[in-house]
């Protein structure tokens, strides 16, 4: 195209607008400025609406205002800050490859129990101890925590007023590979603590509440719990904590309302912080229970964060125990792991993979369910498992 053709072209196009007048830049200034505050206050609306629904939201939901978070919110969000306590850097590391999320006992058959000062280390289907981790000088450990690889165990140590949290790996045929501290924090006995399946999130129980830290930048958030303690802890992936929450007095005549097996999300926002109840009709202690009444507690949710085991006792002229399957969705149970024992045996869950399909437990006697069928199995387990599965045993 010529330049003279070109010059005609825009000519042409510029012509219809020629005779307009060229607007105020005041006036458009003044009328943009109006339609900006008519937006924000229609926003402000919206912003108050919404915050009110989700207030009243959470108020009708099971257990608000039962543990409530303790940091401050910004934006809306869970805050997390500086992690206490003395850290020891560079020595966290994450666990392997979770074990298969239909893996069999036998693909993961490490566990760690405390005996004296020292952890050791057995593989529970043939019972040879294949490593012992002994504390520093001064030390002695009394807790550890499993995470869902097989090779990666959280230990606790107590001494000269404090307790360190160390990392246990092992490697190959159960040999152990390091050992590492990870902090350490000023109190003279071990708290209730769990790690993520992955080893990247460490909870534990404090006067006040509920403590979680983010191994691998230090960080931590806190959660309180009025007129309740949490035990049993068990995580679901690295979003979700199943647990106990009881009276703070074993001896208490009368539970806080809402106490029972109960599940967190840590990842939840707002003032105070839900705790879903699991199990709404249940009771943790054999004196709460009623003739009849299946009480829960001991929960383990699986890796998946989709099934939460709990221990129920029976109560009738005697007393019975099995282990029950719920969903973690709904909070419903889903099936009976074990039948019912009798002559007061509290049965406990020692292992499960990802899915909450293969699992052992021992409820009288050990075994191993598959496919929802259990079956009698001759485990090596330390004596007094009962004592034992609790804080001073892993799997």
């Amino acid at each position: 195209m010529l330049d003279d053709e070109l010059r005609e072209q825009l000519a042409d196009w510029v012509r219809p607008i020629q005779g307009l007048a060229i607007p105020d830049l005041a006036v458009l200034r003044r009328r943009a400025r109006r339609r900006s505050a008519r937006r924000a206050g229609a926003a402000a609306v919206v912003t108050a609406v919404v915050a009110a629904i989700a207030i009243a939201v959470v108020a009708s939901l099971p257990g608000s205002g039962r543990l409530a978070s303790s940091q401050p919110q910004a934006g809306g969000s869970a805050s997390w800050r500086a992690a206490p306590g003395t850290w020891t850097r560079g020595t966290w590391r994450p666990a392997g490859p979770l074990t298969a999320a239909d893996a069999s006992p036998a693909d993961a058959p490490y566990f760690v129990a405390i005996r004296g000062a020292v952890a050791v280390v057995t593989d529970a289907f043939t019972g040879r101890v294949t490593a012992t981790a002994k504390p520093p000088d001064g030390q002695r450990f009394a807790g550890v925590a499993a995470a869902g690889d097989d090779r990666t165990f959280i230990l606790a140590a107590t001494g000269a007023g404090s307790v360190t949290f160390d990392e246990l790996r092992l490697r190959g045929g159960g040999q152990l590979a390091s050992a590492a501290r990870l902090f350490t924090l000023p109190a003279r006995t071990v708290p209730a603590f769990a790690v993520s399946p992955d080893a990247s999130l460490l909870a534990y129980t404090t006067p006040a509440g509920l403590e979680v830290v983010r191994l691998a930048a230090q960080t931590a958030r806190s959660w309180t719990a009025p007129g309740g303690v949490l035990s049993s802890l068990s995580w679901g992936g690295d979003k979700t904590l199943a647990f106990e929450w009881s009276a703070a007095s074993p001896t208490a005549a009368v539970q806080p309302a809402g106490a029972g097996v109960r599940l967190l999300d840590i990842t939840a926002t707002g003032r105070p912080l839900p705790a879903s109840r699991l199990l709404p009709a249940s009771r943790l202690l054999i004196r709460y229970c009623p003739s009849s009444q299946l009480c829960a507690g001991g929960p383990v949710i699986t890796a998946d964060g989709s099934t939460v085991f709990a221990r129920n006792l029976v109560l009738s002229r005697v007393i019975r125990s099995r282990v029950e399957k719920y969903s973690a969705r709904t909070g419903q149970p889903v099936a009976a792991v074990t039948s019912l024992a009798g002559g007061g045996t509290a049965c406990e869950l020692l292992w499960t993979d990802p899915a909450g399909e293969q699992l052992t437990v021992f409820c009288g006697t050990t075994g191993v369910v598959a496919d929802g069928h259990f079956s009698p199995a001759n485990l090596h387990l330390p004596a007094g498992i009962l004592n034992l599965a609790g804080q001073d045993f892993a799997w």
